[in-house]
């Protein structure tokens, strides 16, 4: 299995979305890679948060949409400024997996992050996202740029088959991962699961909070 650090976390006591909790997770030789939320400012900045709101990941009060990367600048998310898709990307000099996931359903947001990447083609980017229509938008701009749609909570369920580069499922989806292409599971904790999960197929990305304790799990279950 391959352990995707969810919103950078290793473990649930670190703060998601810090530049200290991604860069830190990438840092960590069982961690394959890491996943972040992105979001448009007012001023059309993108920025790392998954909340719309700031009210409970910082000090400020707002809703992001509403506010430029300026004013968001002067609140503390943690110990930290908020941080920009930019400022994480140009701190990463790793060959893992760096999992985008796209916030909102909206072009501009799809527009902003193409732009960003192509900046650092070096790195291994996918894109991800509940919006299946902003993936295929994206896909149609620049084929070469991976994305992954997401499945589950009754979204997606009609749309399994794509021809998107990957599929990452809820824990729910566990029967359907017999199919070809690159697969994993998003927000999986529990150490039963994810031995179900490798009893099935050995090959998948999870991407978790834990990766550190999940990590240390025996996997008897070659592909």
């Amino acid at each position: 299995m391959k352990l995707i650090a969810h919103r950078g976390k290793i473990t649930k006591a670190d703060i998601g979305n810090s530049k200290w909790s991604l860069l830190n997770a990438l840092s960590k030789p069982y961690v394959d890679g890491i996943e972040c939320d992105v979001r448009l400012t007012k001023d059309l900045e993108v920025v790392v948060i998954h909340s719309p709101i700031i009210d409970f990941v910082s000090d400020g009060i707002g809703i992001v949409k509403y506010m430029t990367l300026k004013e968001l600048k002067q609140y503390q998310f943690g110990s930290e400024s908020i941080l920009t898709l930019k400022e994480l990307l140009e701190n990463i000099h790793s060959n893992k997996m760096i999992c985008i996931e796209l916030k909102e359903d909206s072009r501009e947001l799809a527009d902003k992050v193409i732009d960003i990447i192509a900046h650092y083609i070096d790195l291994n980017i996918v894109i991800i996202s509940f919006w299946y229509s902003s993936l295929k938008y994206i896909k149609k701009r620049n084929p070469a740029i991976k994305v992954g749609l997401l499945i589950g909570y009754s979204l997606n369920n009609s749309k399994i088959y794509n021809h998107f580069d990957y599929n990452f499922f809820s824990y729910h989806y566990i029967e359907q991962i017999d199919m070809h292409k690159q697969i994993g599971f998003f927000t999986i904790n529990q150490k039963e699961q994810v031995l179900k999960l490798l009893k099935r197929r050995s090959d998948i990305y999870i991407i978790t909070d834990v990766s550190y304790e999940l990590s240390k799990l025996e996997q008897p279950f070659p592909h």
